[in-house]
């Protein structure tokens, strides 16, 4: 392997380690943001479930559209 592949290849690792650390953030937070909120726990999960829509809906708009005008430009707006 050439030096610059590899090096792709870690920084798309860890660029699709992005979702999956946020939510490991997310979770032990949902009491905090429960008790700050005075919110249900239901309500507080509907969050979870919005943040996961939200990443699946943003895959299939983002897809195409990288197809579209390249990868680099939707890869930086992701990470703004």
């Amino acid at each position: 392997m050439s030096p610059k592949f590899l090096r792709i290849a870690v920084v798309l690792g860890l660029l699709s380690a992005i979702g999956p650390f946020a939510i490991d953030m997310y979770l032990p937070a949902l009491p905090s943001i429960g008790a700050d909120l005075h919110a249900g726990t239901a309500a507080v999960q509907m969050s979870l479930l919005i943040f996961f829509l939200s990443m699946g809906f943003g895959q299939i708009v983002v897809g195409p559209i990288s197809d579209m005008v390249g990868r680099k430009l939707p890869l930086y707006g992701g990470l703004a």
